[in-house]
């Protein structure tokens, strides 16, 4: 990812069992330090695929301009966390993503 920019990430979970948009609650957050983004409801896209070999969940997350900037140059951390309405709870493994620079470092219309 650079900084500065509007990407979105397209997190995939393989699971025969797993169907995401049963799910009550899905976060994604996206952590450096002390700068934290957290997308839940509106902020993501979820679709899940019923195939031969399984269930393909699809978990799209759009970053702003200025939410992309908040990062330094470096590494974050992101998670997928999903919540059912029986009180269970789970998660994915942290994934990290590189941050790379942009010689603009401001937002730009």
């Amino acid at each position: 990812m650079i900084r500065g920019t509007t990407p979105t990430f397209k997190l995939l979970i393989n699971d025969e069992t797993l169907d995401l948009t049963q799910a009550s609650g899905v976060y994604a957050s996206f952590e450096q330090g002390t700068t934290e983004i957290l997308k839940t409801g509106n902020d993501l896209t979820i679709s899940c695929t019923h195939g031969e070999t399984g269930n393909v969940n699809e978990v799209d997350v759009f970053l702003s301009q200025s939410e992309t900037l908040s990062f330094k140059v470096g590494e974050i951390l992101c998670q997928l966390n999903w919540t059912y309405a029986n009180g269970e709870r789970a998660c994915t493994n942290i994934i990290r993503i590189k941050v790379g620079i942009n010689l603009i470092e401001s937002v730009i219309e």
